[in-house]
């Protein structure tokens, strides 16, 4: 039996590695797991009550999906995976990105990046969970059990589902976009994933560009796009867009995007930066 302050690092480790993780719960660190190896007693089930929802086979993978898009700091719905009405969403101030899982009955909870990481490392989709309180009990058919426990004491509630139904119905065209493939994904985060890029980026519909520091040069590379005029955004936030999107669309603001399972929006910044020379290509 591991005792409390394992961290959860080595708890996904010690899971992704192990079919016989029984029972766990999280709160920020580890307060328990079990094991059944052939030489423990028998464990009892985890003691839940509530309402029971099945979960589509897609439920984790779309948690995984956006957990590397979450922030590590700020508000409760910056830094956690949302679910709200039925889908999962990223939901930041810069940028929106929506999940479809499937058929999600769950109510509004957040997930945060160390949830997920356990949740993930079970290595098979849980088939249902159950709602006791603040926890979500989640089960799989082979008999594994874990118990997470929603840190935060309040839920998202209609607040974070009106602003997500807003933006999409306000903002929400997609005409013609511009497909991104995975060599394209590759170049843009290696050109401009460096922290010596200052914060902002900009396009123009043939080159995307950024400032290297403060008192540092240009970074430029060709990036043929469907925008009609300069537009500017935040960096990461950009980036995190290329790394999930398969079609942009940036002939309208907000940029919209699509994926697979869902959507997305990428707000524009003000452009109250000097803007680099788009003539000039670094490849």
């Amino acid at each position: 039996m591991f005792k409390r302050g394992v961290c959860l690092r080595t708890v996904a480790q010690i899971a992704s590695k192990s079919r016989h993780i029984r029972a766990l719960s999280t709160e920020g660190m580890l307060q328990r797991l079990e094991t059944t190896h052939r030489l423990t007693h028998p464990l009892s089930p985890i003691p839940a009550s509530g309402k029971r929802y099945a979960l589509p086979p897609a439920f984790v993978d779309g948690l995984s999906f956006l957990r590397p898009l979450v922030k590590p700091k700020g508000r409760w719905s910056d830094t956690n995976v949302n679910l709200l009405g039925g889908k999962l969403y990223l939901l930041t101030n810069l940028l929106i990105v929506e999940y479809d899982a499937g058929s999600l009955e769950l109510p509004n909870w957040w997930f945060s990046p160390d949830a997920i990481s356990i949740l993930r490392a079970f290595g098979t989709a849980p088939y249902d969970a159950r709602v006791d309180g603040s926890n979500l009990h989640f089960c799989w058919p082979d008999g594994q059990e874990c118990l997470v426990h929603l840190r935060h004491p309040m839920f998202p509630g209609s607040t974070h589902r009106r602003m997500v139904d807003e933006a999409f119905s306000r903002f929400w065209r997609f005409d013609q976009g511009t497909v991104i493939t995975d060599r394209t994904r590759r170049e843009l985060r290696k050109h401009f994933g460096e922290n010596l890029i200052l914060p902002d980026i900009f396009i123009d519909g043939q080159t995307v560009a950024g400032w290297l520091g403060a008192n540092g040069g240009q970074h430029c590379f060709t990036f043929p796009t469907n925008a009609t005029r300069a537009m500017r955004f935040d960096r990461k936030a950009f980036l995190d867009m290329i790394r999930v999107a398969d079609e942009i669309d940036f002939s309208v603001s907000p940029v919209c995007f699509r994926h697979a399972r869902g959507r997305g929006l990428l707000v524009e910044r003000t452009a109250t930066m000097v803007q680099p020379n788009m003539d000039l290509s670094d490849e």
